[in-house]
Order: structure tokens, then sequence, then C-alpha cells
């Protein structure tokens, strides 16, 4: 039996094999708004082959004061650092105002961004990118996904399912890749409505009323099979495996007129920049369907089969390995797999459950925008307002009314889809496009993570539903199946004692 003194001592190894330490020197800012825990392998493969060349590609177009982001996994959570135009990645402060004024007007990297975010304003090419997307490259990427989705993989031979899991994996990875080409144009044009907004007077949440309806509700919603809707990664549910069906909500609430708030002789700028915004924000949800979530439920399928032909216990363990371990285990049929995949899944269980900062290193300096040429800063405010506005620092209120309700403490949109009654409050870490069915039938929503330009404040808004976001510890502070007083006005969660008369 371990002493005390042992005892302590492991524990302090565990503390130390578990510490969170920045992979290199600059700021690093967890992606908590989209992963609450540890990713699968193979999705940190295809995250890494794809955002940082994918977002790099689009700064460099649209002229955004940024190389580009790197990612990092530090036991298996995901890390954002923005990679500086030029300079160290880490600065001990902000050069004085002089220098980047100078910098910026004669560094040939700074002109070169000038002359893109110049080109970037005049021309608006989001709106060119959203037209091409559904009136053409849509239909290609579905009938892309079709053609893969007509290969039943239990039919196949080990070889031939080693094939398919190849051509999943490059079917996800080039969506992935697209799917991070279009954020400069389904996140700019947001970010330019944010930050023009803030120059008035105007505060982000307010700025998002104008987006209520963007979506075309009378475009056929994307309801393959096989199409993620519980999460992002690999082991999250496919559409045909949840126990109750899915639906679109169809809401059609009035969006925010801003015009009252802004003096007369900035209305025509005001409105081009609203049906810019709303534009993007409808490219926004639906590409992220069609290029994310159906490829990587296709892949997962795949995986699935494979674990299957392996023989594990449980076969959606496969989604444990990369895709080239089970090309290989298929050819050899490795017996040791399944205690492999097992003790990998208990491992990435644990590391999920770490507390991960949501910050790591120094916060990365901003240069005074106002010392940039007026387009380079333009675009810097869009870029920064965008990313700001989507992760929050506080809490937000979304909403005019309060509601009370009973609280629902679920991180699975599928879970809590078998779980919901109308009128709950749904309180989580955060949500996407997989949780739109179950937060339309809730009273009220809570998310730990989250500004006021998140997928839950959007969808909130669309659907007229009272919200807090970015409320830390959301999940963590109230019992589950307690009654909960939502107030957006004030931006607070409070507990009802429904004994008291």
């Amino acid at each position: 039996m371990a002493t005390d003194s042992e005892d302590h001592q492991m524990n302090v190894q565990n503390s130390q094999r578990d510490a969170f330490v920045a992979p290199s020197p600059g700021e690093w800012r967890r992606l908590g708004d989209h992963f609450p825990g540890a990713l699968t392998p193979e999705y940190q493969r295809l995250y890494t082959a794809t955002c940082p060349p994918g977002l790099a590609d689009y700064m460099a177009r649209y002229g955004v004061l940024a190389r580009g982001i790197d990612v990092a996994y530090i036991h298996g959570h995901a890390y954002l650092a923005p990679v500086p135009l030029a300079g160290p990645r880490e600065m001990k402060r902000v050069p004085p105002r002089a220098a980047i004024w100078t910098m910026a007007r004669l560094h040939p990297a700074f002109r070169a961004r000038t002359r893109a975010a110049r080109s970037t304003l005049a021309d608006r090419p989001w709106r060119r990118a959203a037209a091409q997307w559904f009136s053409a490259e849509r239909a290609q990427w579905i009938d892309r996904n079709r053609t893969v989705e007509s290969v039943t993989p239990s039919s196949l031979a080990d070889q031939e399912l080693s094939e398919h899991l190849l051509d999943c994996a490059r079917l996800a990875t080039d969506g992935y890749r697209r799917h991070f080409e279009l954020h400069g144009d389904d996140l700019l044009p947001v970010g330019l409505l944010v930050a023009r907004c803030a120059e008035w007077g105007i505060d982000a949440a307010t700025a998002g009323t104008s987006l209520v309806g963007a979506a075309d509700r009378t475009m056929e919603p994307i309801a393959a099979e096989w199409q993620l809707v519980s999460g992002y990664d690999l082991d999250s549910l496919a559409r045909c495996e949840l126990t109750r069906p899915t639906t679109h909500p169809s809401a059609t609430p009035a969006a925010g007129d801003l015009r009252r708030l802004v003096a007369s002789e900035h209305h025509d700028e005001l409105q081009q920049l609203v049906d810019d915004a709303r534009a993007a924000a409808h490219l926004r949800d639906d590409n992220g369907e069609v290029i994310g979530a159906w490829p990587l439920g296709l892949l997962r399928r795949s995986m699935l089969e494979a674990g299957r032909r392996l023989g594990l216990a449980r076969p959606e363990l496969a989604v444990e390995a990369l895709v080239s371990e089970l090309v290989q285990w298929l050819e050899t049929h490795d017996g040791h797999v399944d205690e492999l995949l097992e003790e990998r899944f208990i491992d990435r269980q644990r590391r999920s459950r770490l507390a991960a900062p949501d910050k790591l290193g120094p916060e990365f300096p901003i240069p005074p925008l106002d010392a940039l040429p007026r387009p380079l800063a333009l675009i810097a405010a869009a870029q920064l307002a965008a990313m700001d506005q989507m992760l929050g620092s506080q809490a937000v209120g979304i909403g005019s009314a309060p509601h009370t309700g009973r609280a629902l403490i679920v991180d699975d949109p599928g879970h809590a889809l078998d779980l919901i009654e109308p009128g709950d409050v749904i309180v989580t870490n955060f949500t996407c496009p997989s949780w739109n069915t179950v937060i339309a039938l809730a009273g009220g929503l809570v998310t730990a993570t989250g500004g006021p330009l998140s997928h839950a404040a959007t969808l909130a808004r669309e659907l007229g539903i009272p919200a807090v976001v970015g409320l830390p510890a959301a999940t963590t502070r109230f019992a589950h199946a307690s009654q909960l007083c939502v107030d957006p006005v004030n931006a607070t969660v409070t507990p009802v004692d429904r004994s008291v008369s």
C-alpha cells in the first residue's frame, strides 16, 4: 500500500504531466467554443492540415494584419495563436506609435496588405463568393458528397474499404480547407459591420440584431443521414445515429433596424454593411454543413465499418485511430488493436476533464489601429471584432424578456434531444449548428463560452429565445433540473426556489 508521501509524490508528478504550457512564444487561445475537450487523433491531423493554410490564404487576399494562425494541441485541447505580419511571435510591448506609423507605410509586407485591404473594401469580394457558393459551388460539393455517400462500406472487401477510408479522408480534408478559405467571406463582412457600428456608438449585441433571419428559409436544408449533428469531432453522432429525428427550426423573426441609431448621412453605408453581413452569415452556416459536417460524417461512417471489420468490441473506438493506422490494420489484422484503442479512449476522456486554461502566454499586443492606413486599420478592426465577438470575454444577454424554466445541463445535443421538454433552459459549454433543433424547443439558453456573434447568440436571436452567453463555469454552478431564471437584460442567470411562495 502506498504511503501518504508516495501518494503526494504521485499527485505532484501527475499534476506536472497534465500542466498546460504554451507550446511556443506568444498568446495562445483555447478554441473552447468549438471543442470542450480533447480531440481525436484524426481530427487533430485534419484540423492542422487545413486551418492554418486556409486562414492564411484569405488573410493575404483580403489584407488582414496577420500572416496567419498557428494551431497546437495541449493534452488534446486545441489552441490557436496569431502569426504577426512582421517581427517576433512574442513582443514585450507595443512599439511606439510613430514606429508603427512608419513601418505600416514603408515595410513591404504592410504595404502589400494595405493594397489588398483597399481592394477588398472597394470590391467587396464576399458578395461574389456568396453568390458563387449558392449558385454553383454548393451543388458541386453536394454531388461530390453524394458520390462518396453512395458507396456502402459494409459491402467492400478489406482493400476496397481501405481505399474508401482514404477517399473519405481526402473529401473531409478538401472540404475543411475550403471552409477555412471561406472564412474571409463569411466572417469579415460581419466583423466590418460590428467595427463600423462601434465607431457609431452601437454595441455588438445590438448590431447583431440586424442579422436575424439572414438564412434563406426557402432553400432546401441539407438533411444527409451521415451529417454530424452532435459536434465537430469524429466522436460526434451523425443524424442517423440519433434516437429522435431532427428538423430545422422554422422561425421567421424580424431583423433589427439600426438606422435610427445612425446619422442619416451614414444610412447608405449602413445598409450596404448589413446586406453584406447577412449574406455572409447565411454562407457561414450553410457551408459548414455541406463541406464540414457532412464529409466528416462520411469519414466517421467508414471508420466505424473499419472498427467492425477489425472485430472491435466497440466499433466506435475506431475514431481513436488515425485513418493511416486503420488502413494498416485492415491489412495486418493486428490482434492488439482493441486494447490499444480502449486505452486511447480512456486517456482522451481523462484529458478532456482537465481544467484547460482559456489563454496561455502573454497577451498579444494590438497596435493602435489609428496609426495604420485607413483600409488596413478597418480590415484589422473587422478581423478583431469577428473573433472577439464570437469568443467573448464577459457574459452577454440576448433578448428583452426573462424566462424561468427547468435547467437541462448537457454538452451533447443528441443527448439533449432525448431529454429536453419544451420550455427547458439549456445550459451548455457552447453550441454549433448541431444544436439548432434542440434550441428551437428550449425556453432559454445559457452557455459558458461565446460572445454576441457566437452561434448561441445568433440562434437565440433567430428564435426569439432569451439567452445569456459567455457565463463562466455555467455548467458547474447550477444544479441539473433546478429552476433557473434567465434574464437577458441584466445578463444574469439566477436559481429560483419554487417552494417559496
